[in-house]
């Protein structure tokens, strides 16, 4: 399965317009994300894996539990952004990077775009800056 950048800016959005600073997969389910669905499933675990997605109490894990045959159930834990996740989902945030991204990197990994998002959201912060202090070119 591809990473579906649109699904994964989604789930992001959805854990920051939690009302508040953990959520759980029925409140997922209820904002429109399935957590029954595959699409749900592998994105958590991405953001899970590179630390943007925790549980609340910081144990392992995100509450997936896999049986023999291939089936998926869920425990209901509190979950929540770490740090770096809520810094992930801003940089997302910001049109100029995520339209950069939907152009330029279409099938980065989730590494790639962390990071790519963080080196465009910096670069053009410093831009703004510069324009604000009269610094840049016109």
């Amino acid at each position: 399965m591809k990473i579906d950048q649109d699904y994964l800016k989604s789930l992001l959005d959805a854990f920051e317009e939690a009302p508040g600073p953990v959520t759980d997969i029925q409140q997922l389910r209820a904002s429109g994300l399935d957590y029954r669905t595959d699409a749900f499933v592998f994105h958590a675990e991405i953001l899970a894996d590179q630390g943007f997605l925790t549980r609340d109490d910081r144990k392992a894990g995100i509450g997936i539990q896999r049986g023999a045959d291939g089936s998926i159930q869920w425990s209901v834990l509190p979950l929540r952004l770490t740090a770096a996740g809520h810094e992930f989902a801003e940089n997302l945030r910001n049109k100029e990077v995520w339209a950069t991204i939907k152009t330029s990197f279409k099938d980065a990994s989730i590494s790639t775009l962390a990071s790519v998002a963080k080196q465009l959201a910096e670069g053009y912060a410093k831009q703004k800056v510069e324009r604000l202090l009269g610094l840049g070119a016109p």
